[in-house]
């Protein structure tokens, strides 16, 4: 990958902002849930692509691909309308999306609100999107294709849990393991973009007890990553290497340590 520079951050902010067009839509045409889960987003790793839950009877999604860096309103979740975004303004996106909605039997008003703010400068209907490093948002595919992956083998051994998700707000794939329902002891393990933990992506594992996180100050070091005890979790940061055995290997370790000895 080598140097992480602006070139790689500005991709990453073109996808997430990307993104909010399929919450958006979602928001728009499916019953509102207390935890946002309507507008969380699936992850196809056969075809790197991201797709709102079926926004209709006939089930058709709104999904964004990776790989042609366009949005595509799949009809009955297989016929694909594609609307590449190169060059595109936030405005043409806006009326290709509302068109698609109309013509597929949605009646709904199509509105381009969340109940959330994205940490860049507000988007106007004058703005172009552009791909400046088609090799990073092909990195950042594989990462998210990986750590699904990794995640759904960790996750045979973990039950129950949650659906692997995409959550549009933070940009991370994620699913809650429960060990101990009657305590309320949860456990999350997912990936997330570059924050205030890493300036890389990142495999994580975190539980909770409550509303409170695990401490996990004392427990023993992972052959694969670290404790970090200001996260109060495990991170695997992401790069070249990472395999989809490596990062299932990290998610098996870190919930066996953290639930034999994290402390409550």
């Amino acid at each position: 990958m080598g140097a992480y520079t602006i070139s790689h951050q500005k991709v990453e902010i073109e996808v997430h902002k990307i993104i909010q067009y399929l919450a958006a839509t979602a928001n728009s045409f499916l019953p509102k849930k207390k935890d946002d889960s309507h507008t969380n987003l699936k992850s196809l790793t056969g075809c790197g692509c991201l797709t709102t839950r079926p926004l209709n009877t006939n089930g058709d999604v709104l999904a964004f691909s990776y790989s042609s860096f366009s949005i595509e309103w799949w009809i009955e979740g297989f016929d694909k309308i594609k609307f590449p975004l190169e060059g595109k303004t936030h405005k043409e996106v806006l009326d290709w999306i509302e068109k698609q909605a109309i013509e597929n039997g949605i009646s709904l008003p199509f509105t381009y609100e969340m109940h959330y703010t994205l940490p860049y400068e507000p988007i106007t209907d004058e703005y172009v999107f552009h791909l400046e490093n088609m090799p990073r948002l092909g990195e950042i595919m594989h990462y998210r294709i990986m750590a699904h992956l990794a995640l759904e083998d960790a996750l045979q051994e973990f039950t129950p849990h949650s659906e692997i998700r995409v959550w549009p707000h933070h940009f991370g794939i994620a699913s809650l393991y429960t060990f101990n329902k009657h305590r309320g002891h949860v456990i999350g393990l997912g990936m997330s973009i570059p924050d205030e933990v890493s300036s890389k992506f990142y495999l994580y594992v975190k539980g909770y007890a409550g509303e409170h996180s695990v401490n996990v100050d004392t427990i023993t070091a992972l052959k694969n990553g670290h404790w970090d005890t200001k996260f109060q979790g495990a991170v695997l940061e992401l790069d070249d290497n990472c395999t989809i055995n490596g990062g299932h290997q990290f998610f098996k370790e870190a919930v066996h340590k953290l639930k034999a000895e994290g402390k409550v």
